[in-house]
C-alpha cells in the first residue's frame, strides 16, 4: 500500500475592529475589539481501501471438469480456473488502484521449463492456420488478467456488501470470491518469458459517502478526532473486480514439465485520482491504462506506383489533418512539409522518410525491415508499421 500525503487548510481567525456612531462634534472613539476566534474544522477523511490477500488459480491444461469447491454443482473445463476477485473502497475521495502480479513458475523436474507468451493463439498448436502457435511438446502458456464486466455488487458471501448498523461488512476474505463476468476486452497479459514474469491491472475507485450518527452532535468545540467518531458509512464506494484467463498447449504431457507450481503475488498500489486518468475502452468496470496510454493503431502502406507511404487514420478522425505534429519515422523526426494530406490519408514520399532518417539508417533498414510511423493529432497518439520499400 501506498502512503498518504494529506494537506488540511489552516482556518485562520482574525481579530474584529468594531466602531460606533458619533456627532460630527465628538472626538473619535477608539475602536473596540473583541478576542480573536478559531474556526473548528468539521471534515472527515478516510483512506480505507480493501483488497483480497491471496488468490486461488488451477492450471487445466487438458480441459477436466474443476469444481470451485463442495457447493459449485456445474463445474468448469476451463485452461485457467479461477475464482473472480474484488477491490472495495470505502475512501471519502476517489482513487485508483493498479495491482500488479508476478508469476513465477517453480520447477520439478528435468523437463523443458514454462514459456509464458503474449496471446491465446500463441499457446494454441501450431496449424497451417496458426503459424505462430506452439509446437508439439512446448509447455507454453498465456495467462492474463482481466477487469470485471460491470460494477461488483455480489459476492459468494450474500453478507459481502452490507452496511449494518452504520458498519461496512467489506473484508479481505469476502471480496476473494465476488460474482462477475469477464469484459471481453481490456485483458491484460502476463508479458512474455520464460518461468518468470509480470502484468498488471488498474482501476478507478468511486468514493464512499458517509452521515452523522442518530445520536451526533457536532459543535464549536468538535475536534477532528472526536468528529470522526460521529459518522458512519452511508453508501459503499465503488467495487472493481478482476480475474485470471488464459490458455495452455494441449499438445503437451504438462506432467513432464519442470514445473511444480505458478505462484502468482499481487502487489498494491493505491493513489488518488486525478482526473488524468484514461478508460480502457472494452475493457473492464472503471479499467484505466497502466502507466502511458498506448498509441492508437493506423494503416500504413506503400503505393508504389507514387512511391510514398500512405497512413490511413480511422473514417471517425476527420478534423486536425492539418495539425499533425511530431510525425516520425523510427524516431526520427519527419518535416511537416513533407506531409500531403488528402482526407484521412497522410502521404509521405519514400524519399522524404530516407531522407529523415539519414542515408546509415535508411540502409539498416533492410527490404523487409518495419517502418514504424508514429505522430499526434490534438494530443491523441498514433501509431503504424510496415515494411521498407
Amino acid at each position: 500500500m501506498s502512503n498518504f500525503k494529506k494537506v488540511m487548510a489552516v482556518l485562520c481567525s482574525a481579530t474584529m475592529i468594531l466602531g460606533s456612531t458619533v456627532t460630527a462634534f465628538a472626538t473619535d472613539p477608539e475602536p473596540a475589539t473583541i478576542a480573536a476566534g478559531t474556526g473548528n474544522i468539521i471534515a472527515y477523511s478516510i483512506d480505507t481501501v480493501t483488497v483480497p490477500t491471496a488468490v486461488k488459480i488451477s492450471f487445466n491444461p487438458n480441459k477436466w471438469k474443476v469444481y470451485l469447491d463442495a457447493d459449485d454443482a456445474t463445474g468448469t473445463s476451463s485452461q485457467i480456473v479461477s475464482l473472480n476477485y474484488g477491490v472495495s473502497s470505502m475512501a471519502t475521495m476517489d482513487r485508483k488502484i493498479t495491482v500488479s502480479f508476478e508469476a513465477a513458475a517453480t520447477g520439478s523436474g528435468t523437463g523443458s521449463p514454462v514459456v509464458f507468451v503474449d496471446s491465446a493463439a500463441k499457446a494454441a498448436p501450431k496449424t497451417a492456420e496458426n503459424p505462430d502457435g506452439a509446437e508439439f511438446g512446448e509447455y507454453k502458456l498465456y495467462l492474463a488478467v482481466a477487469g470485471g464486466a460491470a460494477k461488483i455488487t455480489a459476492a459468494r458471501d450474500e453478507t459481502a456488501f452490507a452496511i449494518d448498523d452504520g458498519v461496512s461488512n467489506v473484508a479481505a476474505g469476502k471480496l476473494a470470491d465476488v460474482t462477475m463476468t469477464a469484459a471481453t476486452g481490456g485483458a491484460q497479459a502476463f508479458v512474455k518469458g520464460e518461468t518468470k514474469t509480470e502484468t498488471a491491472i488498474a482501476f478507478k475507485l468511486g468514493k464512499a459517502t458517509y452521515e452523522l450518527k442518530s445520536d451526533a452532535h457536532p459543535t464549536f468545540e468538535t475536534t477532528q478526532a472526536q468528529f470522526a467518531a460521529m459518522v458512519q458509512p452511508k453508501t459503499l464506494g465503488d467495487i472493481v473486480g478482476f480475474t485470471f484467463t488464459g490458455a495452455m498447449n494441449e499438445d503437451a504431457d504438462w506432467t513432464k514439465a519442470n514445473l511444480k507450481a505458478i505462484a502468482i503475488t499481487p502487489t498494491y498500489e493505491l493513489a488518488d485520482a486525478d482526473t488524468t486518468e484514461v478508460d480502457i475502452t472494452g475493457g473492464g468496470y472503471n479499467q484505466i491504462y497502466v502507466g502511458e496510454v498506448p498509441a492508437t493503431p493506423v494503416t500504413v502502406t506503400y503505393d508504389s506506383t507514387n512511391l510514398r507511404y500512405e497512413i490511413t487514420l480511422a473514417a471517425a478522425v476527420t478534423n486536425g489533418l492539418d495539425d499533425i505534429t511530431a510525425l516520425k519515422v523510427n524516431g526520427s523526426d519527419v518535416a511537416a512539409s513533407n506531409i500531403n494530406t488528402a482526407k484521412t490519408i497522410f502521404r509521405v514520399s519514400r524519399d522524404n522518410v530516407k531522407t529523415a532518417l539519414g542515408t546509415e539508417a535508411w540502409n539498416a533498414v533492410t527490404a523487409t525491415g518495419d517502418l514504424t510511423f508514429t505522430f499526434t493529432i490534438d494530443g491523441v497518439k498514433y501509431s503504424g508499421t510496415v515494411a521498407r520499400n
